[in-house]
């Protein structure tokens, strides 16, 4: 039985994720009352991650161990587009097969708040990170225009492919960090 909502039937315009379980979390994105989709990962290293919305299955594979690429698939194993870090920058493009070009960036140097930016639809949600949320570790901000969700991929997909982001990149700061 699928417990999640679609979501189309989105009130509100702030969500929030919960994050279940210690040491193999998975996290929901939530409005307090109903789940529009679920993280999880599969995997020691977090090289694996599957989102699950109300009407479809999706993965975020890693392209291979020395390549910073992920590999945007629908179900398993169909791959509809990549998702590209920059070089010297802190953006990241997800592009995928159907035309769809957007950027994750933070707009300030301090910043905790990634924003997601298409040159079409403009500044789409911004993902903020809460400093002491361990229970409720991100909050999602969705501009008002795109809650009828006129875009090309879901919004739950998009807000999970920032999270994701997020957390490979605070397990690899960690890394760094403790060699």
């Amino acid at each position: 039985m699928n417990d999640l909502r679609d979501i189309n039937l989105l009130k509100t315009s702030e969500l929030f994720v919960t994050r279940h379980k210690w040491f193999s979390p998975y996290f929901e994105l939530t409005d307090g009352q109903f789940i529009y989709a679920r993280m999880r990962y599969k995997g020691y290293w977090k090289r694996y991650a599957i989102i699950e919305t109300a009407d479809n299955t999706w993965t975020i594979k890693m392209k291979g161990w020395f390549n910073r690429s992920l590999l945007l698939n629908q179900g398993e194993d169909q791959t509809i587009g990549t998702i590209t870090p920059s070089n010297w920058k802190r953006d990241i493009k997800v592009q995928t097969d159907n035309g769809f070009e957007a950027t994750y960036q933070y707009k300030k140097l301090f910043s905790k708040t990634l924003t997601l930016r298409n040159d079409q639809f403009g500044d789409i949600m911004q993902l903020v990170q809460r400093v002491w949320g361990f229970k409720k570790p991100f909050e999602v901000k969705i501009e008002p225009q795109h809650l009828k969700n006129n875009l090309p991929l879901p919004l739950p997909l998009l807000a999970f492919i920032g999270i994701n982001i997020v957390l490979i990149r605070q397990a690899r700061a960690a890394a760094a960090a403790a060699s």
